[in-house]
């Protein structure tokens, strides 16, 4: 793998950050993106490795840049396309393999203004970041747009279109779709087509959003469904992005949601206990 600078030194120094952010998404997030995750943010990064995984954020959590990092983290180490390049006995990378290898990810949203808030923030990253710069080949404003890398790996940046349409047909090793909050046909979509377009290569699909009371429907339950397998409960919090988001219990998660109806379970409870004590 070819990867230049222009410096023996800088090369060096750049292959050895390579090797260490494989496994250190904090380190990679640091030397290569120039910015530090915090707690919350990290934890997505190590653990979020399920076919579908759901990430319910509140304002100023800092999703754009958690998106940002899983496309390059995983693009310019192709993770999850290992049973294509490593040798399943031995661990052996076959480097040939790994080069040529396609591998293509999409971040998609509803609407273009929505998906084009992390193209704009990718493109930043590069532009600050001469490590990031060595690893991508093309980055072209035309629509819909794109970031190449080095090695075959490619980053598209699309809106979902009239039932995923934009996105059917493409094989894809990571699939993010942004404000899933505004989507009403989310789970319809991802049983008919995401989840499809994922599936050849092993990939997996994030979604992201915050809640939108009376809209989120289909995110909210893919979120609760989420939560009670993983155990994780669900934040309401609106911190920065330095700050941790406060994590309340699932009960709590689920009444905070209900009270937006203006549904109190406490005055259920109450009234279903003065039923039964007569």
């Amino acid at each position: 793998m070819l990867v230049g600078t222009g410096k023996a030194g800088e090369a060096n120094d750049l292959l050895e950050a390579f090797t260490l952010g494989r496994q250190d998404p904090q380190y990679f997030c640091h030397f290569f993106m120039g910015r530090k995750l915090h707690d919350a943010q990290l934890e997505y990064m190590l653990n979020a490795e399920a076919k579908v995984n759901c990430l319910a954020t509140a304002n100023r959590w800092g999703k754009t840049t958690v998106l940002s990092a899983r496309h390059f983290h995983r693009g310019i180490y192709k993770i999850g396309a290992e049973w294509r390049y490593v040798d399943a006995d031995t661990g052996a990378v076959d480097l040939d393999i790994f080069t040529n290898l396609k591998y293509e990810t999409v971040h998609t949203a509803g609407e273009w203004e929505q998906a084009q808030m992390v193209w704009e923030d990718a493109r930043t990253l590069i532009q600050n970041s001469t490590s990031l710069q060595a690893f991508v080949s093309e980055q072209p404003k035309s629509k819909p747009p794109y970031i190449k890398g080095i090695q075959k790996w490619k980053w598209l940046f699309r809106t979902l279109g009239t039932n995923a349409s934009n996105i059917d047909g493409k094989s894809i090793y990571l699939l993010t779709i942004d404000e899933a909050g505004w989507i009403d046909n989310l789970e319809e979509m991802l049983k008919n087509v995401l989840r499809v377009r994922v599936a050849d290569v092993r990939g997996i699909i994030d979604i992201v959003g915050t809640f939108k009371p009376g809209i989120s429907r289909d995110f909210y339950k893919t979120c609760i469904r989420a939560s009670a397998y993983t155990g994780k409960s669900i934040g309401f919090a609106h911190g920065t992005n330095e700050d941790e988001p406060t994590i309340g219990g699932l009960d709590s998660a689920i009444g905070k949601y209900l009270a937006e109806y203006g549904i109190n379970l406490d005055e259920y409870k109450d009234a279903l206990e003065r039923g039964i004590a007569k």
